[in-house]
C-alpha cells in the first residue's frame, strides 16, 4: 500500500487568489506587497490557437497550472485572448525585467533560447 496522499485538484478559478498591492500599482519598485494566499505556483504553461473556419484571426488559449500555494491542491486555469492579450503579456514581462532586482538578463536569455530550441526540435516552432 502506498503512503502517498491523494491530491485533490481544484479547478474553480473563483477559489483561487493572490493580489499585487502597491500605492502606485504593480509597477512600483520596492513598494509592492504580494498577497500569495491561494496563488498558483506555476508548474506548466500550455498554449494553443483556436482557428475558426472563414475567420482571418485566431483565438489564443493559454492554460496555466500548478500547485496552489500553502496547499497540496493543484489548479489549472485557461485564459482566452487575442493578439492584444498576447502583446500585453509579452510587454509586461519585458518591462518587469527592467524593474527586477537580481535578475540576470543573460540567464533569462539562455532560458529563452533553450526553450526555443526545444520547441524547434519538437517541430512546434515555425
Amino acid at each position: 500500500m502506498s503512503n502517498r496522499r491523494k491530491i485533490k485538484r481544484t479547478a474553480d478559478p473563483r477559489n483561487l487568489g493572490g493580489k499585487i498591492i502597491g500605492p502606485g500599482g504593480p509597477h512600483d519598485q520596492a513598494g509592492v506587497v504580494l498577497d500569495t494566499r491561494n496563488a498558483i505556483l506555476l508548474k506548466e504553461c500550455v498554449v494553443s490557437t483556436l482557428d475558426f473556419e472563414g475567420s482571418d484571426s485566431s483565438v489564443i488559449a493559454m492554460a496555466l497550472s500548478g500547485r496552489i500555494n500553502r496547499t497540496q491542491d493543484h489548479a489549472e486555469v485557461m485564459f482566452l485572448f487575442g493578439t492584444d492579450g498576447a502583446a500585453a503579456i509579452i510587454t509586461e514581462l519585458m518591462a518587469l525585467l527592467g524593474r527586477a532586482t537580481g535578475v540576470d538578463p543573460t540567464a533569462l536569455l539562455e532560458d529563452i533560447f533553450e526553450r526555443v530550441s526545444k520547441l524547434r526540435e519538437d517541430g512546434n516552432l515555425t
